[in-house]
């Protein structure tokens, strides 16, 4: 019964064909307990630093309107917008839609669980490139490296899907059928928190789904 709810529930995140793509079937693991799903489908007034359907409005200023989560940058934070889910997990898969409108990137950033939740790694999507970076520190000590980039072209107004995979040393990121992906230990580390980053004004997210996972086979 507790496997068949599970299957249920990720089933319910790849029924989005009235609103773009749908999110591609993990290649890399099989989906566990579910963390989180949130459609982001009830309205909300704009935040800063703090809750906004269950989720931390850290930087920038967040809101839910029309069915989306919209994530503006702020110019005094001197930082893309930024909007977590704090939980603990081993290997991970993350589905999610998105839509750039005019912001310069979106990213999904996964943090371990080193206080005050040290960065992983991330994956960045602009109108011309997907790319996967390895992460380490906080703040002023944030160390980040790029291990693959697909150069593609995206609507910026049209809404996207993604799968994110990260699964031993193993990260995946597919994203309407377009695949990057890197090993390296970093991404073995315990997680402890998902972001989802807007820089610039004007990105969207909506129906954002994580959970534990398993290697396959």
């Amino acid at each position: 019964m507790r496997i068949t709810f599970f299957i249920a529930c990720f089933a319910a995140a790849f029924s989005f064909t009235a609103l773009g793509q749908d999110p591609a079937p993990p290649k890399l693991g099989t989906p566990g307990a579910l963390i989180i799903s949130t459609a982001f489908d009830k309205d909300a007034p704009k935040t800063r630093k703090a809750s906004i359907a269950g989720w931390s409005a850290g930087i920038g200023v967040w809101w839910i309107e029309k069915g989306a989560l919209h994530g503006d940058e702020v110019v005094e934070d001197h930082h893309p917008s930024s909007c977590t889910w704090r939980f603990e997990a081993t290997d991970l898969i993350l589905t999610a839609q998105f839509r750039l409108g005019a912001a310069e990137h979106i990213a999904f950033g996964c943090r371990d669980t080193v206080p005050p939740n040290l960065h992983l790694g991330r994956t960045f999507v602009t109108e011309d490139a997907i790319w996967v970076t390895r992460m380490s520190g906080i703040s002023k000590t944030t160390k980040s490296e790029k291990l693959a980039e697909l150069k593609t072209k995206l609507d910026p107004e049209a809404w996207h899907s993604i799968t994110i995979e990260i699964i031993g040393d193993h990260y995946r990121a597919t994203v309407d059928g377009h695949v990057v992906e890197a090993r390296h230990e970093r991404y073995k580390d315990a997680k402890g928190l998902v972001a989802l980053i807007s820089k610039g004004q004007g990105a969207q997210f909506k129906n954002v789904s994580i959970w534990h996972a398993k290697p396959k086979g």
